[in-house]
């Protein structure tokens, strides 16, 4: 499978590189990422002049954000993030690494690197990278429920006939690992469990505050159906469970690759046709 131009890989590699580093709660070098990363994503061409001005903008809200945390700048830096995570804003050439099935009886899929959802991410990230942390730990007995919460879900699925068995090692896998670490896992991570859930924890208790991101996390995949909704809430609990076992975002984004994974390995993916 041919890789994109080196200068979409490098403007993607940057975008990773920031992405990282705010999650560390490294503020400044995830801004220097994020400057050179746009910078070499419109000289590829990923990011148009359409896209600079929503970048430019989303930035600036983030920027802004710390000095003056007005509501109202608040709800529109939030609504500005979730139209770039959804590809909602024109000015984003994201590039198409492949498209056909996965197996024999699964729907199509088209693996995409989103630039426009991997710098929502980032800009979240930076903004994250300065707030409270909760300092309630449900310990690691949380996160085993949470990874049972997870096969569960397997489970479940194929016994509703949404997935099946079909084990594979796909030529476009290391490409896809990186979209969905990067652009998927850890995008949707930050949002639920370090933005929804732990914002949540500092005012409520940590069920209820868990319980709502994961219901949050289940309307977001409500597109696929009531039961595709239903899987994600319940994937959404597990995830929330080994978040909430050490307060650290790594560890529920390497659950969520972990399960993504294991689907695209050992079932049909995304679903049966």
């Amino acid at each position: 499978m041919p890789l994109p131009p080196t200068l979409t890989l490098a403007a993607f590699a940057l975008l990773a590189l920031g992405l990282i580093a705010a999650s560390l709660r490294h503020a400044a070098p995830g801004w220097i990422a994020l400057i050179t990363s746009a910078m070499l994503a419109l000289a590829a061409g990923v990011l148009q002049p359409l896209g600079v001005l929503a970048t430019a903008a989303a930035a600036g809200l983030t920027f802004s954000l710390r000095r003056y945390p007005k509501p109202e700048l608040f709800l529109v830096w939030v609504a500005l993030l979730l139209a770039l995570a959804v590809h909602a804003l024109p000015g984003f050439d994201n590039p198409l690494l492949w498209q056909g099935k996965a197996s024999a009886g699964s729907a199509p899929y088209q693996l995409f690197w989103s630039y426009d959802k991997g710098l929502a991410g980032l800009l979240l990230l930076l903004q994250l990278s300065h707030a409270p942390l909760p300092k309630r730990t449900l310990g690691w007995p949380a996160a085993a429920v949470g990874g049972l919460a997870l096969l569960f879900v397997f489970g479940i699925a194929a016994g509703f006939g949404i997935i099946a068995l079909a084990p594979k090692w796909p030529a476009w896998l290391l490409p896809w690992l990186f979209a969905n670490c990067f652009l998927v896992s850890l995008v949707e991570e930050a949002f639920f469990r370090g933005g929804v859930q732990r914002w949540l924890e500092i005012r409520t208790e940590p069920f209820a505050a868990l319980m709502a991101a994961s219901l949050l996390f289940g309307l977001a995949h409500l597109a696929g159906g009531w039961v595709w909704a239903g899987l994600a809430t319940l994937a959404g609990i597990g995830y929330g469970l080994v978040y909430a076992a050490r307060r650290q975002l790594w560890l529920a984004v390497l659950a969520h690759l972990g399960f993504n994974t294991l689907q695209l390995l050992l079932f049909t993916y995304p679903k049966l046709a």
